[in-house]
């Protein structure tokens, strides 16, 4: 289950690197700022360990990343997996949280 949980989010963090790099090849801009948002799960140690690997995909630009707080207590915590599922379901709809607002401040 732990190497499946690491195998499904390395998978999101190549998405997502890949998602950021046509972003910004698309943006001309003269100052970027590389941004990474958490998925379903992770905790701040996980965001420490995976942002300089996605730093050196990036030519060893700083990642600032904004962390979600999770439910998960633990990786193998099915429950707080639901419940976080649960929420960003109701994000999806519409339905403006905590976490929302922070995000939006970032």
């Amino acid at each position: 289950m732990a190497s499946s949980r690491l195998h499904q989010r390395r998978r999101m963090v190549v998405s997502t690197m890949v998602l950021l790099f046509f972003s910004i090849c698309r943006v001309q801009a003269v100052k970027t700022r590389l941004t990474w948002v958490n998925g379903i799960g992770y905790s701040i140690k996980h965001m420490e360990s995976e942002a300089p690997v996605i730093s050196r995909l990036f030519g060893g630009k700083h990642v600032d990343f904004y962390h979600n707080p999770t439910s998960m207590v633990h990786d193998d915590d099915r429950a707080g997996y639901y419940r976080d599922l649960t929420q960003a379901g109701t994000q999806k709809l519409g339905r403006i949280t905590q976490e929302v607002e922070g995000l939006v401040r970032h």
